[in-house]
Formats: structure tokens, C-alpha cells, sequence
């Protein structure tokens, strides 16, 4: 009788072992094919400046969802971050969802704003235009503005981000641009970039850039250093001759 009961209470143990040790191993699995995390591809982005004391943006991001996710990671939101920089305001801060208004979520983070957009009803295949508009205060003559740079990047394989930088009629880029515009046309600077940029910033005035800029400077030491090359070697000549 002792015999049976020790019997059955180790047949008991070693069910009770089997059934938690298959526990582990499905359990991992089965919560991960129900919580299957979104991919996202940011697949291009429009950026408009009017820049000035008071800039004005519009920066439209296109998001291509191959997949929305499953359960608790489902894509219900775009999240992003803009930076806080010095000197600088950020004001009236409204967005759009395929051209629909949003209540964006703004939480104020260590220099940086969290910027949420809710996506309601994300799809496999969807995809889904996210529109920023917002204000920056800041000093004349120099136009710096923070840019949403969203959780979910380019593929990074071709020019996918558009801007535009329109400055008070009159002037031009000075000096002082980040990133370096692809190319300046009076009041207008454009850009072609791989990923969206942290911030645009460009220094302008009536004047634009001074003859003595960098490149100008380094050139010039160049043409010295030869010219002084040419010279000492011609004047040796004499010597020798």
C-alpha cells in the first residue's frame, strides 16, 4: 500500500514536470505569434519652412505598414521625438491622418518633446500620410527649426526626404546651414536627404554668403602653398645655374 502511494505521487511529480517544462516551451511562442510587432517603413517625407522670426512648418511623412502587428503591439500610434533647442518656442502644434484631424499626444521630456499620432484602424499594406503643422519663435536672421523624426525610419537607400526652406523676401542663405542645402536659388533653399534631420537651421541676410568663406579660405592657402612651391623651385634653378 506505502509502495502504490509513493509510486503514485512520483508519477504525479514527473506529469506535473513534463506539463511545466511543455508550458515553457510553447508559452514563449504562442504569446509571440499573438503579439507580433508592426513593420513600418517611413516612405517619404515632404517638408515646407517659411522661415522667418516666427517659422511656419508642414512636414508630411508617408508610412508604407507591411504589417500592423498582433495584440498588445498592434500599430495604434506613430510615435516621434523634436528636439527643444535653445532660443527657440514651438507653438500651435496640430496634426492630420490621411487629411483627417487628430488629437496629437505632446509630453514635455528631457530636451525633447514626445510626440504621439493615434492610427486608427492600421491595416497590412496600408498607407498612411501623417501631417505636422506647428510654429518656432526665434531671433532674426537666423532660422533654426526643430523636425519630428518619427520611431520608424527610411529604408535608407535613396533621397526619400523633401525640403523646402523659404526665407524673408530679400534674402538669402548666409551661412551657418545645417544640413547643407542641395541647392539655394535666392530666398529658397532645397534639400534631398537619405533620413529626416533632427533640425534645419541656415543663417541669412540681404548680402549672402561672404567672398571669404571656408571653402574660399582653403583654396586660397592652396593656390599660396603652390605659387610659394613654384617660386622656391625657380629661384634654386638660379642659384644653381
Amino acid at each position: 500500500m506505502i509502495r502504490r502511494t509513493v509510486r503514485s505521487r512520483s508519477l504525479a511529480t514527473t506529469l506535473f514536470a513534463a506539463l511545466v517544462l511543455v508550458g515553457l516551451v510553447l508559452g514563449p511562442s504562442t504569446v509571440a505569434a499573438q503579439d507580433a510587432s508592426p513593420s513600418v517603413d517611413l516612405a517619404g517625407t515632404s517638408i515646407e519652412i517659411d522661415g522667418g522670426e516666427t517659422s511656419t512648418v508642414t512636414a508630411e511623412y508617408e508610412f508604407e505598414i507591411a504589417s500592423a502587428g498582433s495584440g498588445e503591439s498592434e500599430l495604434t500610434s506613430i510615435s516621434g521625438t523634436m528636439w527643444q533647442l535653445p532660443d527657440r518656442e514651438i507653438g500651435d502644434i496640430s496634426a492630420t491622418v490621411d487629411g483627417e484631424s487628430v488629437d496629437a499626444s505632446v509630453t514635455e521630456e528631457d530636451r525633447h518633446w514626445a510626440i504621439s499620432v493615434p492610427v486608427a484602424d492600421a491595416s497590412d499594406g496600408d498607407t498612411v500620410t501623417v501631417t505636422l503643422e506647428y510654429e518656432v519663435a526665434g531671433p532674426a536672421g537666423e532660422v533654426r527649426v526643430p523636425l519630428w523624426v518619427p520611431e520608424y525610419s527610411t529604408p535608407g537607400q535613396a533621397n526619400v526626404v523633401d525640403a523646402t526652406l523659404t526665407l524673408p523676401e530679400g534674402t538669402t542663405v548666409s551661412g551657418g546651414a545645417f544640413p547643407s542645402p542641395t541647392a539655394v536659388d535666392g530666398d529658397t533653399a532645397t534639400y534631398e536627404l537619405l533620413h529626416v534631420p533632427g533640425f534645419v537651421a541656415a543663417e541669412y541676410d540681404e548680402s549672402g554668403p561672404g567672398l571669404l568663406t571656408e571653402d574660399t579660405l582653403y583654396s586660397l592657402l592652396g593656390v599660396v602653398v603652390i605659387v610659394g612651391f613654384v617660386v622656391g623651385g625657380l629661384a634654386i634653378d638660379r642659384k644653381t645655374a
